[in-house]
């Protein structure tokens, strides 16, 4: 995953423990130190982000509320840290190689600085449970540097008796991982598809068995497991190959050690959709039947996913006590057609996340939730949902 062509170094990271550190990964690659205004000046048609890398230091907050969409949608008040900002895969419809208009894939090097806001932010909430990832805006370990940064993390932070960290990825290598001191359960998840549509749409990605043994391996080695089936994709043969996906999943681990599985269709900003067809000419993800959701994003017609959305939840549900299953950003009729209920708010939603967690883990420590904790409480920048 080192294919990196040129590594830009601000001068505020210049020397720092983490820079170098993360710079040991990369002894042939060519190094420049600049100042942030020089940066600032690259011209982006000139710099591939996916193989420019800027390590430089965070300015503002780097903990926060994931951004959510339109109230519309529900919500589960995921809190993430922004270590990582563009991604090294290539997955067609993934909106980050649109949204993140910069020059390079920018890595944080300051890392005691962010270590230092959540601990801030985690006691300001103490009697509130959080789960927290760095998987937003790029893959948690696909590069060296942000695979370094989530293994610093899990040292200094896993035994907090109000924080689970969750670590999404898409690729297979976590072997530097499963060695590390923890004082407490860690959550290694992937996102996962049909191989057919890994083959074609995440091609840079590790392939789903691949996925699905690393998996087995982090559960031998103790991490508790999440899977995420986002973005599901309306496919040919979408009705066999989602639920063997499933049936793949409970045959390589226990179904027991899976805190979560998420679920959420494909989605988009209106504006991209030019984008990928220009982009990825052998793809046809952008050309079934969507509409311009309350959030302004296209998303397939209601009609269209939900029925997808049954034949994958009715098939996770398929065996005794299965994992705690939600939507990632969907309406509460959709809730209601696919699942029978419906959480009655964001914060309903995310105390249903700590009561599934106290009442299905003995490993995860945490005192049980009480609804009023979780009632109009605010993120941990501060913000309210």
């Amino acid at each position: 995953m080192n294919y990196i062509d040129k590594i830009y170094i601000s001068k505020k990271s210049a020397g720092q423990k983490y820079t170098e550190l993360i710079l040991k990964n990369y002894p042939d690659v060519d190094k420049e130190v600049i100042s942030d205004k020089q940066y600032n000046q690259l011209n982006i048609e000139n710099n591939d982000p996916k193989k420019t890398i800027y390590l430089t230091t965070s300015q503002g907050d780097v903990v926060k509320g994931c951004p959510g969409t339109d109230d519309s949608y529900l919500c589960c008040r995921y809190q993430v840290i922004n270590h990582t900002q563009n991604c090294p895969l290539n997955c067609s419809y993934c909106i980050l190689q649109y949204y993140l208009n910069q020059p390079a894939t920018v890595i944080y090097t300051d890392f005691d600085n962010i270590f230092s806001e959540l601990d801030k932010k985690l006691k300001k909430q103490p009697k509130r449970f959080f789960r927290v990832g760095t998987g937003e805006l790029g893959d948690s370990i696909a590069l060296p540097g942000s695979r370094l940064f989530a293994k610093e993390l899990v040292k200094k932070f896993s035994g907090r008796k109000n924080l689970l960290l969750e670590f999404k990825t898409k690729v297979d290598d976590i072997d530097s991982f499963l060695a590390i001191d923890r004082e407490g359960p860690v959550v290694l998840a992937w996102s996962v598809n049909p191989q057919e549509i890994a083959a074609s749409e995440e091609s840079m990605a590790s392939g789903l068995i691949e996925r699905l043994k690393a998996a087995k391996k982090a559960q031998e080695a103790g991490y508790l497991l999440a899977f995420h089936f986002d973005p599901i994709l309306e496919w040919e043969k979408w009705h066999a190959l989602y639920p063997q996906v499933v049936k793949q999943i409970y045959s390589y681990v226990d179904p027991n050690r899976i805190t979560w599985i998420s679920l959420g269709s494909l989605r988009f900003p209106s504006e991209t959709k030019d984008k990928i067809a220009a982009k990825y000419p052998h793809s046809d993800i952008i050309y079934s039947e969507m509409i311009k959701g309350h959030d302004n994003k296209m998303r397939y017609v209601r009609p269209l996913r939900v029925p997808i959305y049954q034949k994958v939840y009715q098939q996770l549900n398929a065996i005794e006590n299965p994992p705690f299953i939600y939507f990632c950003m969907e309406n509460k009729t959709v809730w209601n057609d696919v699942m029978g209920f419906t959480p009655e708010s964001n914060a309903h939603l995310d105390f249903m996340f700590a009561k599934s967690l106290y009442d299905r883990f003995d490993d995860v420590v945490l005192r049980e939730p009480r609804i009023e904790h979780y009632l109009n409480a605010p993120n941990l920048d501060g913000k309210k949902f």
